[in-house]
């Protein structure tokens, strides 16, 4: 440090800061209330938006919104507290930087939370363009003549960029309003126009009054009225948290109660900063105004959600009524038309037989299409009584020891005959000193013999395979087939109930689409699980089956 600064920092009396924002320097009485007051709150919410959310462009962006206005309140609280002119030229520039950068940014994330939709390559640099002089030209005597030394105010002179900064962040001011108004004209739904209506107030409540405050002090020399500008960064994180719990926006719950609880118990600590008991009651006050607003726009929220809960409630109730009688008459229904399809089958198999008589030669093609079809209705019936017996949990298992070699071999000849007609080959690599499993053997063959004929069912030529792997206590069935595949969209709606994937009842037109749903269902009651690979559409598919061994005594 040169001597002569040296000897203006000791004839001022100015005082060491800690931290680099404590100190005696700072006159204010209003500061710290105002900068932490208002940092802190929306730091803590933008924060948990964002870890909840990574994903969310507009997430992003209000992180970085926030970020940048709390780089510019650490760096305007260094610029009141230090003692050292290289400090005080820093952080000066610092604020000149970030002061617009908040105004974009805010922009930015107007723009991807309203438009639902990120800004072209052309709109971002058209858009961040105006920021290029600034970036330029912060380092140079254009944004900062120098430091004055004529004073103890710690003051530094600031050049034409903080001018033209200004005309910057009014752009993006209005720029938000304009975005605002075209939205709004286009949009007809109600409660889009209240959330977008709401977003407008909060952001530019808190980009003009925290513009204003500067402004203000840069013709009046009078920087204490700054401090005033800063109330509307609550202003801001109380229209996002009422945006959270009356819209949900960014798919969070809780986060807007709890930062309003936050923000209020902050806003009250820091009255703690304040010496002159004429500013706590000014401060007070307005803390006690802004309490009644954020309370009646919480119990108004939680009121509705009380009211629509509630009703959700009931609705579920009915629903649940619903669903009981609609298993009921699914259960009689079914049981019926099995009834009268089993009875035709039987008929059909017993022409075929020859119990009613020689059946005339071009008659029989009608009778086996007839026995065919009457079995696969069936078959679908037995399919859909067992996906509602499931449902309604009246599936009971009876456990034995079972060999699943044995048991996948009995299925694969069941099935042989559809695969030769096909000309796919079926090939079963199982050894035959598998380990045992405990389970049901009527529901496992259910749930291997729906596996391996899906395979079959969805490839039109090639191969299907079956093998095994042996794990740690546990025993995997892999069946691998050379199909159709299965594509991402598929993927999610395979062992749900009646999923049918995209096109798959132009492949298999007898699908119900509760196959896989049972077969999960089964293995998992054999606390087991079941799950699919595919690399996508026509390079086949992968199912795997992982069931726990018989643990030897």
């Amino acid at each position: 440090m040169k001597p002569e600064i040296a000897v203006i920092i000791e004839a001022c009396q100015w005082e060491p800061s800690y931290f680099l924002i404590i100190s005696e320097n700072v006159f204010s009485p209003l500061l710290y209330y105002s900068h932490l007051g208002s940092v802190i709150p929306a730091v803590l919410i933008a924060g948990y938006i964002f870890f909840k959310g990574r994903k969310e462009l507009a997430n992003k962006l209000l992180f970085l919104t926030v970020f940048c206005f709390a780089v510019w309140v650490f760096s305007d609280m260094v610029t009141w507290a230090t003692e050292y002119p290289a400090h005080t030229m820093f952080f000066w520039t610092i604020l000149i930087i970030f002061e617009p950068l908040v105004y974009f940014f805010a922009f930015y994330f107007f723009y991807a939370f309203v438009y639902k939709k990120d800004l072209t390559p052309t709109q971002k640099i058209l858009f961040s363009l105006p920021l290029l002089p600034i970036f330029i030209l912060a380092p140079t005597k254009f944004a900062l003549l120098g430091y004055n030394l004529s004073d103890c105010d710690r003051n530094a002179y600031e050049g034409i960029m903080t001018s033209y900064g200004y005309l910057v962040e009014i752009l993006y001011a209005a720029l938000i309003v304009y975005f605002a108004i075209a939205v709004l004209l286009k949009n007809k739904i109600r409660e889009d126009k209240n959330k977008i209506i709401l977003l407008t107030i909060g952001i530019t409540a808190f980009l003009l009054s925290f513009s204003l405050g500067n402004i203000l002090g840069v013709f009046t020399e009078n920087w204490t009225i700054g401090q005033y500008g800063l109330f509307g960064a609550p202003i801001f994180t109380a229209f996002l948290a009422y945006l959270i719990v009356r819209y949900r926006a960014f798919n969070v719950r809780l986060i807007g109660a709890q930062a309003l609880v936050i923000a209020l118990w902050l806003l009250v600590f820091a009255t703690l900063f304040i010496r002159n008991i004429e500013d706590i009651r000014i401060v007070v006050s307005a803390t006690l105004i802004l309490i009644l607003i954020l309370g009646i726009f919480l119990v108004r929220g939680v009121k509705r959600e009380i009211v629509q809960r509630e009703r959700i409630e009931d609705l579920a109730k009915d629903l649940e009524e619903t669903n009981k009688q609609q298993i009921i008459l699914v259960h009689f229904l079914t049981h019926q038309i099995k009834g009268f399809v089993s009875k035709s089958r039987n008929i059909f198999s017993m022409v075929l037989d020859g119990d009613f008589g020689p059946v005339p030669e071009a008659m029989k093609p009608i009778v086996e299409e007839g026995l065919k079809s009457d079995t696969k209705g069936v078959d679908t019936i037995q399919e859909i009584l067992n996906a509602a017996n499931i449902k309604s949990g009246k599936i009971s298992y009876t456990k034995t020891e079972i060999d699943l070699t044995a048991l996948v071999t009995e299925i694969v000849q069941e099935l042989k005959i559809g695969g030769d007609i096909k000309g796919i080959a079926i090939d079963v690599s199982l050894p035959p000193d598998m380990p045992k499993i405990m389970g049901d053997k009527l529901q496992l063959h259910n749930a291997f013999k729906n596996l391996i004929d899906n395979s079959i069912k969805y490839t039109p030529s090639g191969s299907v395979e079956v093998t095994s792997k042996e794990e740690e206590g546990t025993l995997q069935i892999i069946v691998k087939d050379t199909g159709v595949g299965i594509t991402e969209g598929d993927m999610k709606n395979l062992f749900t109930q009646g999923g049918h994937g995209k096109d798959s009842q132009k492949i298999n037109v007898d699908s119900t689409g509760f196959g896989l749903f049972i077969v999960k269902n089964i293995i998992e009651s054999h606390g087991g699980k079941v799950w699919a690979t595919s690399e996508g559409a026509g390079k086949g598919s992968r199912f795997t089956v992982e069931l726990p061994v018989v643990v030897s005594a």
